[in-house]
């Protein structure tokens, strides 16, 4: 009774002592964890105070823009605002604006991964911001390719190479953007840009566009010279460019001054002596006639002999 007394005491003291390792192993990662979350949070706190609150208001209650007094929206109790678009916006370098903040155009991107998701989870804490950043698997590149002609091609082009969308709607490269920035876009609808629901647009739907310009960024080139899509602004201003250089060379051919010499070929010179407007001198009705003969013999045989 005793032995068993003392094997049943043993093995609790393994069961503790397991327990107490366990603890020591994830409690300092436990404090790291934390340490590392207020670290973001503090990073986020400060580096909204000196990037957003100028126009969006220190209490995220939206405000006008300070250079023109356009109106910046509410990051509270907005219902077009959501992670996804607030990551998204951050992600492209569209906020915080280096100029113009309602500027389509590709810019630089302020924040990097690690800063970005800072931002993000303190900004969505602290403005009840709804949704969750999505995540994107694996997709089929053909069906990618057929969803982003239906859908997307007509303004940023075949091969994502971006372009215009009429009344001065600039649409940006989208070849070049991570996968992530894709789906939320897609989803979202930033700018002028239209959201498309999963109805429109299923979410696998979603994972072949990520994949279909993911392999057009790998193989963005032909395999002939290496051609790639423009868009259409700079094939534009490719095509007139062009057209300012042919017309100059012809505006310069034009000038140039030609002289007879040019345009008569050798064998067919005119004379010393003859005009093209007289004819040649001599009886050019003889065809016996030699036009190589003197000119002082042919003045003989004209004269009348004398008595």
């Amino acid at each position: 009774m005793l032995a068993a007394n003392r094997r049943s005491l043993a093995g609790w003291l393994v069961v503790v002592a397991t327990a107490a390792a366990a603890a020591l192993l994830f409690w300092p990662s436990a404090f790291a964890s934390e340490g590392e979350q207020e670290l973001a949070d503090s990073f986020a706190v400060e580096s909204y105070a000196q990037n957003c609150s100028r126009c969006h208001g220190l209490d995220g209650q939206g405000g006008e823009v300070p250079t023109d007094g356009r109106p910046v929206p509410s990051l509270r109790n907005n219902d077009d605002l959501t992670v996804p678009y607030l990551d998204l916006v951050l992600l492209t370098g569209r906020m915080p604006p280096a100029g113009d903040p309602f500027d389509n155009r590709e810019r630089h991107v302020f924040y990097d991964d690690a800063e970005r998701q800072a931002m993000v989870e303190w900004m969505a804490d602290e403005f009840d911001i709804p949704g969750e950043v999505p995540e994107v698997d694996e997709g089929e590149v053909s069906r990618g390719l057929e969803v982003f002609a239906r859908n997307c091609a007509h303004c940023h082009g075949n091969a994502g190479a971006g372009g215009t969308a009429g009344r001065q709607a600039w649409t940006p490269q989208v070849n070049n953007l991570p996968g992530i920035a894709v789906a939320e876009a897609i989803r979202v609808g930033p700018f002028e840009m239209p959201a498309f629901s999963a109805e429109v647009i299923p979410d696998e739907d979603v994972d072949a566009v990520v994949a279909y310009l993911e392999a057009v960024d790998e193989e963005r080139g032909t395999p002939f010279l290496g051609l790639v899509e423009l868009n259409p602004v700079f094939a534009s201003g490719f095509v007139g460019l062009l057209s300012l250089a042919l017309l100059g060379s012809l505006v310069y051919i034009g000038s140039r001054p030609v002289r007879l010499e040019d345009l008569i070929d050798e064998g067919s010179q005119p004379e010393a002596g003859v005009t093209p407007a007289s004819g040649r001198r001599g009886n050019t009705d003889d065809p016996d006639h030699d036009d190589s003969a003197d000119p002082d013999q042919h003045d003989q045989h004209d004269e009348e002999p004398r008595p």
